[in-house]
C-alpha cells in the first residue's frame, strides 16, 4: 500500500468511526434526556457508519499482513 493512500484510508476510516460514534452517543444522550419521540433510523445509520470505520481501521492497519506490500 502506498504512502498517500494508507494517508488517505486512515484519514477517512477515522472520520468514519469518529464521526458515526460520536454523533450515536450525542442522539441516544439527546433522544434518551430530552427528545419527546424518536427515529430508530439515525441511530442505526449512525452506529452503521461507526462499526464501518472501525472494521476499515481494523482490516487496514491493525490486521495488517506483510504481505499486502506489492
Amino acid at each position: 500500500m502506498g504512502q498517500v493512500r494508507r494517508a488517505i484510508s486512515l484519514v477517512f476510516a477515522l472520520g468514519l468511526l469518529v464521526a458515526g460514534f460520536g454523533f450515536l452517543v450525542y442522539l441516544l444522550v439527546y433522544l434518551l434526556v430530552f427528545a419527546p419521540g424518536w427515529r430508530g433510523w439515525m441511530i442505526v445509520g449512525s452506529g452503521f457508519s461507526g462499526a464501518i470505520g472501525a472494521l476499515w481501521l481494523y482490516e487496514d492497519f491493525i490486521n495488517a499482513t506483510p504481505n499486502d506490500e506489492r
